[in-house]
């Protein structure tokens, strides 16, 4: 499947009320009071809660909770099970695509990319309660990393935990990603990616704060 018959599905299942240039309009909130630093606990009590069906949960607690477990990789999930995820899903084996996401929620259950694509094959066997928890989470979790922020800017960044959370992002808003940059501003660290709305081919640079992942660089080669 091509990129633009993805984002058309995805639009076409999920019936967004917004196109991607409503999404990045700025929005003027106030200044929110630094948060207390999540802890591995606090991502299995998330997820436990998620499990059982509540998906009123803090999704960015969720997220950067898991930073703090021992699966977290700065570069996101690099199994096996995560290819063949994504290659049953390009294939259309829905079936086979469905059982790797599954192995992937089972250590990341912040996984983007792992809960579209299991929603999508829960909607294509016909299992419209896993489609619709999972459509729950999937959008909870992108919910999380926009947080009321546009991208235009370092202020106004939005944070990720890894960088696929930025093509996940992407995807979601129908962005076609074009170069990337790294920049410091500030002493954060921010991936600004030229991105084009293939609607009307206006370009616009987008910012993500990647402080998260630098320090998870750093850990991962011992400095």
């Amino acid at each position: 499947m091509n990129k633009l018959k993805f984002i058309g599905l995805l639009l076409s299942l999920f019936v967004f009320a917004f196109t991607a240039q409503a999404q990045v309009t700025p929005k003027t909130e106030a200044v929110k009071p630094a948060q207390e630093k999540a802890s591995a606990k606090d991502y299995e009590d998330l997820v436990a809660k998620l499990k059982k069906g509540e998906t009123n949960i803090d999704f960015k607690k969720l997220r950067f909770a898991f930073t703090e477990t021992k699966n977290y990789s700065p570069y996101g999930n690099r199994s096996d099970d995560s290819d063949k995820m994504s290659q049953s899903y390009r294939e259309k084996n829905y079936k086979e695509a469905l059982k790797s996401a599954e192995k992937v929620l089972e250590t990341s259950y912040v996984d983007v990319n792992a809960h579209f694509i299991a929603a999508i094959s829960n909607k294509e066997a016909g299992n419209s309660e896993k489609f619709e928890f999972h459509k729950k989470v999937y959008l909870g979790l992108i919910n999380s990393i926009i947080d009321g922020k546009d991208g235009k800017s370092a202020k106004t960044a939005f944070e990720v935990i890894y960088v696929p959370e930025e093509y996940a992002l992407l995807s979601y808003l129908g962005l076609r990603r074009g170069e990337q940059a790294l920049v410091t501003e500030n002493g954060s660290k921010f991936d600004v990616l030229t991105v084009t709305n293939p609607e009307n081919n206006e370009t616009l640079k987008l910012y993500f704060n990647i402080d998260t992942v630098w320090k998870g660089y750093e850990k991962a080669f011992g400095k």
